[in-house]
């Protein structure tokens, strides 16, 4: 049996906490406030649906994150990614050097932040690694129930620096098996996340359908144009990523990888990998493809590039129409060059941070 500490008790979180605990691991699970922990401890744990099915109970839930990560071999943060900064601080002053954090999922950035904060506390880094997408595709259907759809297959990781990923995914096979795989480093894994590209076009190009609340599933917001966007969108991600030496994917490749989708137009495409799901979101101008996939996606993605002389004026539209759409300065509240210690870097200097964690 391992002890897991799970930092974050929403969708994510309670999903990996209830299967590890189901299977017999010790799990400790971090919420912020307390409000999410309460349904599990009146329900004596988690209950799941879908692809697994039964009751886990954690060992530990707590507000306290010293507490939960005390004698875990591995930490798991599952929280929002504008919770990850705060995190990041609050973890690098109580983890030890032997233990693995686990960004599931990461954004870009995420491993560097963390890095940079041991950096800034004077304290031995951790074992850091971080993802681009959940293990898990779930969804919490009331408090304390969550519904598994999938547990995928193999979702790439990487460390920070990358000369541990082999290290980090020898401690995860115990508790995970072989589902996640190696990636080249962690800008890889961070420019190949591709949620930004397929949540914010249809959730910015129909804002009143979201305004409304007139829930539908995303894909179903998709017409052919809106499909152009995307990829014109995803045309400037591949053109940042080629400019920082990194191999990215494009959105239409990770269709196929995912889902094996193949053929068809853009919309036909989308439909195919995203039609079985049908989760009816975003349904509020709340949602994380607001809050998350715009100011620690496609704002980090827009910094970077401004370093290196490089412009993405698509991915800046998105930025300056969304931001007072939301009422939200997006920039200021996101994640950029400068609070990953990388403002005026070259490429060279970016690559260091992120390859070879020099931070």
């Amino acid at each position: 049996m391992g002890s897991i500490a799970i930092i974050g008790a929403g969708n994510v979180g309670q999903a990996i906490a209830g299967h590890m605990s189901f299977k017999g691991d010790d799990v400790r699970i971090f919420d912020r406030w307390g409000r999410d922990l309460e349904p599990i401890k009146a329900n004596d744990g988690i209950d799941m649906t879908g692809d697994v099915e039964g009751h886990g109970t954690p060992s530990v839930l707590t507000t306290d994150p010293g507490h939960a990560v005390s004698g875990a071999e591995v930490v798991i943060v599952a929280a929002p990614a504008f919770a990850h900064a705060y995190l990041s601080k609050e973890l690098a002053s109580v983890l030890e050097p032997d233990q693995l954090v686990l960004f599931q999922p990461g954004v870009l950035g995420s491993g560097v932040e963390l890095a940079r904060m041991f950096a800034l506390a004077g304290r031995q880094p951790c074992l850091i690694a971080e993802t681009p997408t959940s293990l898990y595709t779930c969804r919490l259907r009331r408090p304390a129930h969550v519904y598994i759809g999938a547990i995928k297959h193999a979702v790439p990781l990487a460390a920070v620096p990358s000369a541990d990923t082999p290290r980090a995914l020898d401690i995860l096979r115990t508790y995970f098996g072989d589902r996640y795989v190696p990636d080249e480093d962690a800008l890889t894994v961070g420019l190949n996340n591709c949620n930004p590209i397929y949540h914010v076009p249809p959730a910015v190009l129909n804002f009143k359908t979201v305004e409304d609340a007139d829930c539908h599933p995303l894909h179903s917001l998709v017409t052919p144009r809106i499909a152009e966007v995307i990829d014109a969108l995803d045309r400037e991600r591949l053109a940042l990523a080629d400019a920082l030496g990194v191999k990215a994917a494009s959105f239409w490749d990770f269709l196929n990888t995912a889902y094996e989708v193949t053929e068809g137009s853009f919309v036909e495409r989308i439909v195919q990998g995203y039609g079985r799901q049908g989760f009816p979101e975003p349904d509020s101008i709340k949602h994380r493809y607001f809050t998350e996939d715009i100011p620690f996606g496609l704002v980090i993605w827009s910094s970077l590039a401004a370093q290196i002389g490089l412009a993405l004026p698509l991915t800046d539209s998105f930025i300056a129409l969304s931001g007072p759409l939301r009422g939200q300065d997006f920039v200021a509240g996101g994640r950029t060059a400068q609070k990953l210690g990388l403002l005026g870097s070259d490429v060279d200097g970016i690559r260091a941070a992120f390859i070879d964690g020099v931070v």
